[in-house]
């Protein structure tokens, strides 16, 4: 079991050590605060600090709109170190200096002003713009723009319309007020730009008109002139906006220099808010305070001495996590199997009382990876990179935990691919003897071959998986389950395998184990069938209820159907890998550039190919473990240990 042992702190201490007490724990990052088991005697003393809550997520709230708008403006981080995310380092008295230099509040007024007026002058472009291409469809009026207006008795308009009404539309205004008129100024694609011409006290027998050809009138407000020159015009007050915008990027450029320093105050903000919210879960009275919350069984010695040194008149009490409770987990695995952990947090963290199953997937993840990209090549480049990565990275990155992952699928990858003969896609025929004589099995030669080793690896994954689950239920005390629900199904699957491979795949199996296979699954297919339903109340359904999860033999056959993908992607890797060698191979037939084209082909194919392996090896086998292996035994639904501690994401103050 890879899960730290919990135990529960209570720590008492007087009011006139709070503060030595909250910097004693925050510097030592092992204490996972929680509410208190005990009410607060004297509640209202935390109402000024719940103001002082309020205004720190208020400022912690303006700081990060500050950050997000002054980064694309920022000066550009670059190499790995944006990747690694090194910190700014800043010592005490340059924290207070910056700290009191720093005016959160007119920081962040104007970059909502600069923000506001970039919006404004975009929103004003668009217009334009869209003012300007409309205006193209007018340069045929023959008049200026603005002199499409109505008078006293005549209404004028502009109009759009289906390019195919128009000759109907025409029709129909005559026929509805002899005296108007439609003039046809320019087509574009389907649509036709119209002048109407109608007098206004024929308005009522007009509009309907208009209205059943869905006639559009347009817009041409802002414009003056004859079309073409008012576009003209139009598009230059769009690139005036432009350079007004490019002013202000300039302003917001130069409150971008300072741009560490608002990292560097973000991070404080968030380390005051996560010191206030920690206190606002002390139980307090005049003279006292109690804090509470989760540690690990191993820090709880060190805790006790830190807080020795604070004050004496402190008291602390732990014990055993009770029966139900919810205890949030921390992984304890080794080095080798710790990048894996990642892989599980995906789908979810284990209950405290589960088994941590890092230990049990990292095994076949790392095979299914090796399965997946298949290559030596490929494997030998995946690993060089993720290790000359890991080399450029601090400690503690959260991207070394990914890298480290690579380097074990490239490594996999790699006798993966030595003993099915992939070298980037040539033949293994091709090969030197020393390297053909490791091949055991040429996939692309012997597919079906190659899909019994994955479906032997599929069954062994899911019944080890419903093996853990037998084997809690018997660490739990649950032996008839373990025995009925898992040990019986364990068997009648090992009894159905051969059955399988001879009947459904066609291989050869000696006639005894044929025969012994057969008893042994009919014999565990009537206990399954008779024991199934033994937990219901009804005495027949107890005898027949079990019937129906006979069912589950076709959903374990699925599962190991699923197992295929592993040999689809690692044949898809050889099978690209050989048709980018082919087209590298005709293009090294061209005159003068043949050499080059085929050096750009063969590198920018083969990496494309890796990249989208590598992908692909990620995706499908945690899909395996989520669904495949997870589903047989694992509950999840903990939660992590968070202990208050010092987080500064962007900077580290020197003590």
């Amino acid at each position: 079991m890879a899960i730290a042992r919990m135990k529960k702190i209570q720590i008492l201490a007087h009011m006139s050590a709070k503060a030595e007490v909250v910097a004693a724990l925050r510097e030592g990052g092992v204490l996972h605060i929680t509410e208190p088991s005990v009410d607060s005697a004297d509640a209202a003393r935390h109402e000024p600090s719940r103001e002082r809550l309020r205004q720190l997520q208020g400022d912690l709230a303006k700081l990060e709109h500050v950050r997000q708008f002054l980064k694309p403006h920022a000066p550009v981080v670059k190499g790995l170190s944006k990747v690694a995310g090194a910190k700014l380092l800043v010592s005490e008295s340059e924290l207070r200096d910056i700290l009191e230099s720093t005016d959160v509040e007119a920081l962040f007024q104007r970059c909502v002003a600069l923000e506001g007026r970039v919006r404004s002058a975009e929103a004003e472009i668009a217009r334009k713009e869209a003012l300007a291409a409309e205006l193209s469809h007018w340069t045929g009026l023959g008049m200026p723009v603005e002199g499409v207006v109505p008078t006293s008795r005549v209404s004028v308009g502009l109009a759009t319309v289906a390019a195919a009404e128009v000759a109907s539309l025409a029709a129909e205004l005559a026929e509805a007020a002899r005296e108007s008129d439609l003039i046809e100024v320019s087509r574009a694609g389907s649509n036709a730009f119209v002048a109407v011409f109608y007098l206004k006290d024929r308005e009522t027998a007009v509009s309907p008109v208009l209205k059943r050809h869905n006639a559009r009138w347009v817009d041409l407000t802002g414009a003056t002139g004859p079309a073409e020159d008012a576009a003209r015009q139009v598009l230059a007050e769009a690139e005036a906006e432009r350079a007004r915008i490019d002013g202000i990027r300039a302003e917001a450029a130069g409150l971008a220099a300072d741009y560490s320093s608002v990292l560097i105050v973000l991070d404080e903000a968030v380390e005051r808010l996560a010191k206030e919210t920690a206190e606002e879960r002390f139980a307090a009275t005049r003279d006292t305070f109690l804090v509470e919350g989760w540690i690990r069984g191993r820090e709880e010695g060190p805790l006790a001495e830190r807080l020795a040194l604070v004050s004496p008149a402190i008291e602390i009490r732990s014990r055993e996590p009770a029966p139900g409770e919810d205890v949030p987990i921390e992984f304890e695995n080794k080095t080798l199997v710790k990048p894996c952990e990642f892989v599980v947090t995906m789908y979810g963290r284990p209950a405290y009382c589960e088994w941590d199953p890092t230990p049990l997937i990292a095994p076949f993840f790392i095979l299914f990876f090796g399965l997946c990209v298949g290559d030596v090549i490929y494997g030998s480049a995946i690993t060089l990179g993720a290790l000359y990565l890991i080399s450029r990275m601090p400690k503690g990155s959260g991207a070394r935990v990914t890298l480290q992952l690579l380097v074990m699928g490239g490594i996999s990858s790699i006798v993966i691919g030595l003993l099915t003969g992939s070298w980037a896609g040539i033949s293994v025929s091709s090969l030197p003897p020393f390297l053909s004589s490791m091949v055991l099995i040429d996939p692309l030669a012997e597919p079906m071959a190659m899909l019994n080793v994955v479906f032997l690896i599929g069954i062994v994954h899911i019944l080890f998986g419903v093996g853990i689950k037998m084997a809690m239920d018997f660490k739990e005390g649950r032996w008839l389950d373990a025995i009925l629900d898992e040990l019986v199904w364990i068997v009648l699957i090992l009894s159905l395998v051969p059955l399988g491979f001879k009947f459904i795949f066609g291989g050869t199996v000696p006639d005894g184990v044929i025969g012994v296979c057969r008893i042994w699954a009919l014999v565990f297919i009537v206990i399954a069938g008779l024991t199934g339903g033994r937990k219901n109340k009804n005495p027949v359904l107890k005898v027949i209820g079990g019937i129906p999860k006979l069912y589950g033999i076709v959903n374990y056959f699925a599962d190991i159907l699923s197992y295929a993908r592993l040999l689809a992607l690692g044949l898809a890797t050889g099978a690209i890998a050989m048709a980018i060698n082919g087209v590298g191979d005709m293009a090294s037939g061209m005159p003068v550039v043949g050499p080059v084209v085929m050096v750009l082909v063969l590198l920018g194919g083969h990496l494309f190919n890796c990249a989208i392996n590598i992908l692909g090896a990620f995706v499908h086998p945690a899909r395996l473990q989520y669904l495949e292996f997870f589903g047989k035994f694992f509950t999840g639904g903990g939660r992590p240990f968070a202990p208050f501690r010092v987080e500064r994401r962007y900077s580290a103050v020197q003590r």
